[in-house]
């Protein structure tokens, strides 16, 4: 027994060692590269199209990232255990609808709604973290049977008539400004930060990377796995509600699909930052990256005046090749 705790303990270090070692060339030429891959993108689209460059286009490409980058960040968490949340496109609309219902429906006051909103968000998170934790469904499963029990509950809360009309204090969120910046902006940043701190300075953001790197030995060598997972399925909720909010209060109203699109940006904004799949390696300055390439592509389509449908094409072809440049570099690795 202590033999086999001595080769987990040892495992376990290397894989931390791993995750913390000092970036190879390699590593920093690939951090930068999706920098450098963003910017060649601004400025080949600036040139195809001048309006690209303004300050209220900009303006809007960054109110337009806050909640995919928001969003985005959940699916990360997930990500570095190794596992995935389909279910956080309907958990962006139920959660969205439940804070339409507060704000519309009852006399309660504004802050409950944000409140009652990411309680929401984590008892999906909850849930979802539970039925692969202790029941041991695969994440891709009872993440997309949440999906569905996220959808249904936004039709039954909802109805047919979507909520709209909220009070101003609500819709600061989303189109205010503050010293000249834009609320949701100063909404990622604060989550960006706070997120940044929690996966590189805390216990439990550290045993995510370790659970993703090596579940065995993270397990062998102390880890509560279940409990850890439960987290970061809670944490990705939680996520999501803000993202949801923050959407809510942009647009002033929500119905029972306007979480739908969230998806697939959310499982390719990571992976074009660098977070892997199959656990163990990513973070938040990556995903942000990536979520800007995504969003700024869609912006520079719509200045080119090309088609939505074709957008839709062109965002999956980048969730799929994402993907596939995600398999070569851990093969590679």
């Amino acid at each position: 027994m202590n033999k086999k705790n001595n080769l987990a303990e040892t495992e376990m270090t290397e894989d931390v060692q791993l995750i913390h070692e000092k970036p190879s060339i390699g590593k920093i030429l690939s951090r930068f590269s999706r920098l450098g891959a963003l910017l060649l993108l601004c400025i080949g689209i600036s040139l195809l199209n001048q309006n690209f460059l303004k300050v209220s286009n900009l303006i809007n490409v960054f109110r337009q990232a806050a909640p995919q980058i928001v969003i985005s960040l959940g699916m990360t968490i997930v990500f570095l255990t190794g596992g995935i949340d389909l279910s956080l496109g309907s958990v962006v609309t139920m959660t969205s609808v439940v804070s339409g219902y507060v704000l519309t429906q009852t006399e309660l006051p504004w802050w409950f709604a944000i409140i009652a909103a990411i309680g929401a968000g984590a008892l999906s998170g909850f849930v979802t973290g539970q039925l692969i934790a202790i029941v041991k469904l695969p994440s891709a499963v009872a993440s997309y049977g949440m999906l569905w029990v996220g959808r249904g509950l936004a039709f039954a809360i909802m109805g047919a008539s979507p909520f709209f009309s909220f009070p101003d204090s609500f819709r600061y969120l989303g189109r205010g400004y503050l010293l000249g910046i834009p609320m949701p902006i100063w909404i990622v940043a604060i989550i960006a930060l706070i997120m940044g701190w929690f996966l590189k300075y805390t216990t439990l953001g550290r045993s995510l990377y370790a659970i993703g790197a090596n579940p065995h030995a993270a397990r062998a060598s102390g880890i509560k796995l279940s409990r850890t997972l439960v987290s970061a399925y809670i944490i990705s909720g939680m996520l999501a509600a803000i993202g949801g909010i923050i959407l809510a209060a942009r647009l002033n109203a929500v119905d029972q699909d306007m979480g739908a699109s969230f998806l697939l940006p959310a499982i390719a904004s990571p992976v074009m930052g660098g977070t892997s799949m199959a656990g163990g390696q990513g973070g938040v300055a990556g995903t942000i990256i990536g979520s800007l390439i995504m969003i700024i592509v869609t912006n520079g389509m719509n200045l080119l005046g090309i088609n939505s449908l074709w957008q839709q094409l062109v965002t999956g072809i980048v969730v799929v090749l994402s993907v596939w440049l995600d398999v070569i570099m851990r093969k590679r690795n």
